[in-house]
């Protein structure tokens, strides 16, 4: 029998409630005010040119960041989440898998409303816009570098940057729950992998640490600091039960630590 769910402490904690939401808002509205928003263009432009040099380093160069910018380059962040999530060591304790998988899935979940709410704001101050690729000149593009590979180097609507949004939360996810080596090892996974887009030009920075970033404190916040995700996770977990225990079952699979630990607790 699993128990509760306690990745989530499941109780209001009004002042870091507060405090992630004030910081939320002020990096949103530092994009949305004409004269902040002008030096957080600047800020990417430089940050932009800087890691677009790297593609012009060496054939080698332009080649591996054309394949890190392939659609299929996208499942390797999700794999490592996936490993995390389901293996001890990577994050959490064997006894605390299950919970730690179910929660991340509530997280997710509050991540998308929340999603949705920015694509309205989004649309009302129009801050999604073109890519730096298809801004600023000069610009090295990989699709010209590497033409035989199928790698995304634009878009014409690029704020926020959604992957960025899901690698920043489980890197927070794994800071709030467990303050150890592993939370400054998931922080430095997500910021690599949020710069193959950038080094492209299928990103600014700001697509990722503004946009990204604001999705990723406010869920987190509700997470930690509310009862909701506590509630959602109990749920979900009672819906999943009945799934691990069958999958516990099979020849092999029910080995794994994921399976184990609910047969340990």
């Amino acid at each position: 029998m699993h128990r509760e769910i306690s990745i989530f402490p499941g109780t209001w904690k009004l002042k870091p409630l507060i405090t992630l939401h004030l910081c939320a808002a002020a990096l949103l509205l530092s994009f949305t005010l004409p004269a902040t928003k002008e030096l957080w263009r600047q800020l990417d432009t430089s940050i932009f040119y800087c890691l677009n040099a790297l593609v012009a380093q060496s054939d080698a160069q332009a080649s591996f960041w054309a394949w890190m910018n392939v659609r299929e380059a996208d499942l390797l962040p999700g794999i490592l989440i996936l490993l995390s999530l389901t293996f001890p060591g990577l994050g959490f304790k064997r006894e605390q898998l299950q919970q730690a998988l179910v929660g991340f899935f509530a997280l997710l979940f509050i991540a998308l409303v929340l999603r949705q709410l920015l694509h309205e704001v989004t649309d009302l101050f129009q801050l999604a816009g073109l890519s730096p690729s298809l801004v600023l000149e000069p610009v090295y593009r990989l699709s010209e570098l590497a033409p035989h590979i199928d790698a995304k180097d634009a878009s014409k609507a690029s704020f926020p940057g959604d992957h960025a949004a899901i690698l920043l939360l489980w890197a927070g996810f794994i800071m709030l729950s467990r303050r150890s080596l592993a939370s400054v090892l998931a922080l430095l996974t997500a910021a690599a992998f949020t710069l193959p887009r950038m080094v492209g030009g299928a990103h600014w920075f700001s697509d990722n640490y503004v946009g990204g970033l604001f999705t990723a404190l406010v869920a987190l916040a509700w997470a930690f600091y509310s009862p909701l995700c506590a509630w959602l996770a109990i749920r979900l977990m009672h819906l999943c039960a009945p799934l691990f225990e069958q999958l516990a079952r099979l020849p092999g699979i029910g080995r794994l630590p994921f399976f184990a630990a609910n047969h340990s607790a």
